[in-house]
């Protein structure tokens, strides 16, 4: 045998053990009953889910003692439980509301096997409400409230490794090659090299160009005024 977890199993546990009042686990904290007793909160209930389907094995208790063991040659220690369990068996013990999913304890009956243990992981935090005086039939019974754990999320109807994308894709169409860059100049034309003294010269000209245009437009417009003024002048006159 070469696994170290199932060697240090198989010697046991150290033979001291630390007993703890209250214990985190599993985003819940435990207390044990004698704990819990006179304060205004119940953290001593505990829920073991059993392995058969419809709960037939399902085991509702309270903490009585709380042991931390440690194994030789195991880094983590192992906490476990022990509890007093209530009669786990239906219509005795335990009731079921069929359409409400709501799980009845009768307090005063006990389990009357000697099982007391459970490993802490496996715990699941509950506390127990008794009904009012006025239901008479619920006398002695009690109801379970699961409690919900702290910074977790509870999984239990998710699949896990579900995808979420569709299985099949749609078709997508090839993207048309677009021809690679080399240069910003065009291959098919060679290079000209121009003189830049003489694209200076072509915008002087055709600056004096346009100097030239407006002089002729101001002398027109000078002209046409000044024979508007001659032919006033000569309307005067003749009257």
């Amino acid at each position: 045998m070469t696994d170290t977890n199932l060697i240090s199993l198989a010697w046991g546990p150290e033979s001291n053990a630390i007993s703890w009042h209250k214990y985190f686990i599993n985003g819940y904290k435990f207390h044990t009953e004698a704990w819990t007793r006179g304060k205004k909160t119940t953290n001593s209930g505990v829920y073991v889910k059993g392995v058969t389907e419809g709960g037939e094995d399902d085991f509702y208790g309270v903490i009585q003692h709380i042991f931390e063991l440690e194994y030789h040659g195991l880094s983590h220690k192992v906490a476990l439980f022990y509890c007093q369990w209530f009669d786990p068996k239906r219509n005795r013990g335990t009731k079921v509301n069929p359409n409400y999913d709501i799980v009845d304890i009768k307090m005063n009956r006990k389990y009357d096997r000697y099982d007391p243990f459970i490993i802490a992981q496996k715990a699941i935090q509950v506390y127990y409400v008794p009904y009012p005086d006025m239901c008479t039939n619920k006398r002695g019974w009690c109801a379970v409230i699961k409690t919900k754990p702290r910074g977790r999320v509870e999984v239990d109807d998710i699949v896990e490794d579900t995808p979420y994308q569709d299985d099949e894709m749609t078709h997508i169409e090839q993207i048309t090659e677009i021809e690679e860059m080399t240069g910003l100049h065009d291959e098919a034309h060679s290079d000209e090299e121009v003189d830049v003294m003489l694209v200076r010269t072509m915008q002087n000209d055709k600056g004096a160009d346009t100097d030239c245009s407006e002089d002729n437009d101001a002398n027109s417009e000078d002209s046409d005024a000044a024979m508007k003024s001659h032919s006033d002048d000569e309307d005067s006159d003749s009257f």
